[in-house]
This record gives structure tokens, C-alpha cells and sequence, in this order.
């Protein structure tokens, strides 16, 4: 019994070894790297954060100045997020 339980790991080992090295070979190089992945992702994410989070307080302050709820966070709040997607998105056509 303890034999096959050591063969089976050590199939299961030699399957994932194969399984690595096979996708190592199939990695993008160059252009396409995990940086420039990488790269992409901040490009996507930081315009959609910094105008959410802008349009956030711009609206939180006009609440507290208007003194009207959450009304003006909300509603600003929308439009940073459909602004910072719309830049994101303008940002990705000219990048890919």
C-alpha cells in the first residue's frame, strides 16, 4: 500500500511538472509580458478609482453643504464611475 501511494504522488508530480513546462513554453513574450499585463490593469484601474472617489467627495461636500442627504454623493458618485470607465476605455482603444 505504501508503494502505490508513492506512485501515485509521484505521477501526479511528473503530470504537473509537464503540465508547467508546457505552459512555460506557451507564455507571451516581449510585448505581451506579465509587466505589460500588468501596465494595463493600472491604466484601466486608476481612472475609474480617482474619478469614483473624486465624484465621491465632490458629492459628499455639496451634502453637507446643501445639507440634502446622500443625494449629490450618489448622483456624483455615478458620474465618476461612468467618466473614469468611459476615460479607462478610451485609454485601452489607443493602448491595444
Amino acid at each position: 500500500m505504501n508503494d502505490s501511494f508513492h506512485d501515485r504522488r509521484r505521477r501526479k508530480l511528473r503530470t504537473a511538472v509537464q503540465r508547467d513546462i508546457s505552459r512555460h513554453g506557451r507564455r507571451e513574450h516581449g510585448a505581451r509580458s506579465f509587466w505589460h499585463s500588468l501596465a494595463v490593469l493600472g491604466m484601466v484601474g486608476w481612472p475609474i478609482a480617482l474619478a469614483s472617489v473624486g465624484g465621491a467627495m465632490a458629492g459628499h461636500y455639496l451634502d453637507m453643504r446643501f445639507n440634502t442627504g446622500v443625494h449629490f454623493t450618489l448622483m456624483l458618485l455615478t458620474l465618476g464611475t461612468i467618466l473614469g470607465s468611459f476615460a479607462a476605455w478610451q485609454a485601452l482603444k489607443g493602448r491595444i
